[in-house]
């Protein structure tokens, strides 16, 4: 098969995260837009840790408008500069420490999801699945994760770059091509110098959360890793 790879143009971020709501990231919602500007993407997804602990220090009101704010303040910064932020969610759950990339949400989900928290994967792909979005395991093969129940997943997230862990991405490669998953990857954005490592390229420049969904779903997209494309 002949792909023509210039078809390909829009430049995606689909793992990053901005402080507070992610404690373990050094860099604020505006800083994260402009820096992903100056690297000549079309869009970031935001997919800033929603953890149990989260709704131990605050109300479930409390706690999600803490979330939402990291993303409306990125999103604003992105109107004015050029770039489109997008809503995602890397969820925890109480019962392991593995997590998961939503995509395909918009601000009633991101409250929906609060009740969840304290259940586990298969209650909430059972219950929080619908056609607009997906759910995906993040890094499942780095130290400290589990291969969740495959009939709680729509794919894993293969391509993984924080520096400061491996992921294995031919382990996670070679899984998801065995059980037919939607293919994802980031950068795992949470520190200076880590911006940018990893992007999806798409034909169309995604408007929403929804979008992105529609085009993990669609398989027709490409990676690219420091320049080089890899055909999935």
């Amino acid at each position: 098969m002949i792909v023509n790879t210039d078809e390909y143009k829009y430049k995606i971020e689909l793992h990053a995260h901005s402080k507070p709501v992610s404690e373990c990231s050094d860099i604020p919602p505006e800083e994260l837009v402009e820096t992903y500007k100056e690297l000549g993407y079309n869009a970031v997804v935001l997919t800033n840790h929603f953890q149990p602990v989260q709704f131990e220090k605050a109300d479930k009101k409390s706690a999600v408008e803490r979330y939402l704010n990291d993303f409306y303040k990125a999103k604003s910064e992105g109107e004015k500069i050029g770039l489109s932020v997008l809503l995602g969610m890397e969820i925890r759950f109480v019962d392991s420490k593995n997590d998961y990339l939503v995509y395909g949400l918009d601000v009633d989900d991101v409250l929906k999801a609060a009740d969840y928290v304290n259940i586990d994967i298969g209650t909430f792909y059972k219950e929080f699945k619908n056609e607009k979005n997906v759910i995906l395991q993040a890094h499942p093969f780095r130290n400290g994760m589990t291969l969740a129940p495959k009939k709680s997943l729509d794919g894993i997230e293969v391509f993984n770059f924080h520096p400061n862990h491996n992921s294995r991405i031919g382990f996670a490669a070679k899984y998801a091509k065995e059980n037919g998953y939607i293919i994802a990857g980031g950068s795992d954005f949470h520190h200076e110098g880590q911006a940018g490592q990893c992007s999806m390229l798409s034909k169309t420049n995604p408007k929403d959360s929804f979008d992105i969904a529609s085009i993990l779903k669609s398989g027709d997209y490409l990676f690219d890793i420091w320049g080089c494309k890899i055909i999935i």
